[in-house]
């Protein structure tokens, strides 16, 4: 049965006719300056690269160019967008965590609301039709992904290489910390000034005493203030806008302005660290970063909600905005990355020393205001509460004595604190439930704990009172209490017990450290091919190795001790800020301490 979608033509090629119908294949792109794959670095390109070479097609009719990790066109750019969705600057900053896991099914699904065509059955029993449907639809999605949205990620990728002075390709493979590195160096060339090596900047920061406080750590990060556990209702997060960006661009710090040769600039020092500041030069980085958020802040971010443009105006000034957003977010990352080769500690430590003193600062002032601060985690804070009159001193309070931009993120019908710093769960006044650092979320977690997770959520999200989130705990107890039985009783199907994880490399190429699911897709090897970038589905099971892929698993085998400890800790994150013990919920007797032992 022909399934094909109106318009969709198929065309068949005989069996002896492949070198025909690559040759065909070639001819296609190079009708398009622009290819746009999904995995086709790692797979479609080199395929077709090789079985080129093995018919012994001319190379000069053959328009691919392998690289090292990547392919190319020798007449035209390609993109590979499992490279692009696979960057985290793109996934947190631009896409906003809308996709979990990097498959073209999760992208798809999070970004566009469609996903891949499943027939439930292994790719080589399909048709020749569904064969066709499926690839159709694969091309078909990942075209999507570049024009949704008003051509979204493609007009990204524009702007941030026009920012960074790098080409399209190179964007859409590399990190953040290579745009930035470029966008540097450029401006050192423009400038006529020599970019110092590695060395003569570690030499600068090697005798310099440093205030880290943690193990292996160079240097202490952000401040987070413990939370006061429990269920807080009436709560509005405060957020200082572009933090380090704008600590870099107001105190004037980088690698050739930290601890300057200048005796006069010794004592525009910075709190809690023992590093000064020039002030007879303005820093490059400082100039650099502060320049892009001021044009963002002020200039950008404003024209994208005027009402006088028009839609296509509007949308223009929202992807530069966006784009501006992820350079200068990552920007302070990759400062304070020893990796990054402009790299300079006393920098880095004057960054985050600057914006505890201003954490800090903004704390002590909320308390004089009247304002009880619950949480604070970098560069935001939890007040309980406050009046806008309040919130009004505060804000013009920060940019009086910091300079720097504090605005309402978000305002909450309710917050659940956990002990857990960076660990918390908000439900905003029109019902909408944040959760910040819970496993529930994953995408490697087993679907029935999803499934169970969001269900609790819902639960969570009715809340209006405290009456009502006592009687939320007595349900939510009772659906855990429910679903660890059927786990128990092993009546949950296999696929809701897989853990799902995509392979970033071949099984083979996994020698040292051998991980759960490079065990079960080791075991796949035997009755398929299995290659980077496919996503295995296993199971926990009672014998060595410990795992099984699904497809080869029995619910006989599944190690129920496991996926309890596994839920356990899961809904912990989320139970613990609630009041609520897992064992009690279970039925079972809670162990205190050794005293029971003696006293009970």
């Amino acid at each position: 049965m022909n399934e094909l979608l109106p318009g969709v033509k198929i065309v068949f090629y005989e069996e002896t006719k492949e070198k025909e119908m690559i040759l065909d294949t070639f001819e296609l792109m190079k009708k398009y300056p622009l290819l746009i794959t999904y995995n086709g670095d790692g797979f479609d390109l080199p395929y077709l690269y090789n079985r080129a070479s093995r018919l012994g097609i001319d190379r000069q009719k053959n328009p691919l160019y392998m690289m090292r990790d990547s392919a190319t066109l020798t007449d035209g750019v390609h993109l590979d967008l499992y490279r692009t969705m696979s960057n985290r600057a793109f996934q947190i900053y631009a896409f906003g965590q809308k996709y979990s896991d990097f498959s073209l099914n999760s992208v798809s699904k999070g970004l566009l609301g469609e996903e891949k065509i499943d027939y439930g059955v292994e790719l080589g029993d399909l048709t020749l039709y569904q064969t066709a449907n499926y690839c159709q639809n694969d091309a078909r999605l990942t075209y999507n992904l570049t024009a949704f949205n008003n051509d979204l990620l493609m007009n990204l990728l524009i702007v941030i290489s026009r920012i960074a002075r790098m080409p399209i390709d190179d964007i859409s493979r590399m990190g953040v910390s290579q745009w930035i590195r470029s966008l540097l160096y450029y401006e050192h060339r423009q400038n006529g000034i020599l970019i110092p090596r590695r060395q003569e900047l570690d030499n600068r920061s090697s005798n310099v005493l440093n205030d880290a406080v943690i193990k292996d750590k160079k240097f202490r990060g952000g401040l987070v203030v413990e939370p006061e556990e429990g269920i807080h209702f009436d709560v509005t997060v405060m957020d200082f806008a572009s933090l380090y960006p704008s600590i870099i661009k107001v105190k004037n710090l980088s690698y050739e302005t930290v601890r300057c040769s200048h005796d006069t600039c010794k004592k525009n020092t910075i709190p809690q660290t023992n590093h000064w500041v020039c002030t007879k030069k303005n820093g490059l980085t400082s100039v650099l970063i502060g320049s892009l958020r001021d044009l963002r802040v002020n200039y950008y971010k404003n024209m994208a909600k005027k009402d006088t443009l028009t839609v296509e105006e509007k949308q223009l000034f929202t992807v530069v905005s966006q784009a501006l957003k992820v350079i200068l977010n990552a920007s302070y990352g990759v400062m304070g990355a020893e990796i990054f080769p402009l790299y300079f500690l006393p920098a880095a430590e004057a960054t985050t020393a600057t914006g505890r003193h201003i954490i800090l600062d903004t704390i002590d002032k909320c308390k004089e205001s009247g304002i009880c601060v619950l949480y604070g985690d970098t560069d935001s804070l939890f007040v309980k509460k406050p009046t806008p009159k309040q919130i009004e001193d505060i804000i013009t309070k920060a940019k009086m004595d910091h300079n720097v931009e504090l605005e309402i993120e978000k305002e909450y019908r309710y917050v659940v604190l956990s002990r857990r710093k960076k660990n918390y769960l908000g439900v905003t006044k029109n019902g909408k439930v944040d959760v910040k650092g819970l496993t529930g979320k994953k995408s490697h977690t087993p679907p029935f704990i999803k499934t169970l997770f969001y269900e609790l959520l819902d639960i969570l999200s009715e809340i209006k009172t405290a009456e009502e989130f006592k009687r939320a705990k007595n349900k939510i107890s009772d659906k855990i209490s429910e679903c660890a039985r059927k786990v128990q009783a092993k009546e949950i199907p296999l696929q809701d017990l897989a853990f799902n994880v995509m392979i970033s490399k071949a099984p083979r190429d996994y020698t040292k450290t051998v991980p759960q699911h490079i065990r079960a897709a080791k075991q796949l090897e035997s009755i398929r091919e299995i290659k980077k970038g496919d996503i295995i589905s296993y199971v926990k099971i009672l014998n060595k190795p410990g795992v099984r892929p699904i497809e080869m698993a029995r619910k006989s085998e599944i190690d129920t001790s496991k996926y309890m400890e596994f839920m356990e800790s899961t809904l912990d994150q989320l139970t613990s800020s609630m009041d609520l013990d897992f064992d009690t919920i279970l039925g079972k007797p809670k162990q205190t301490g050794l005293e029971q032992f003696f006293w009970n």
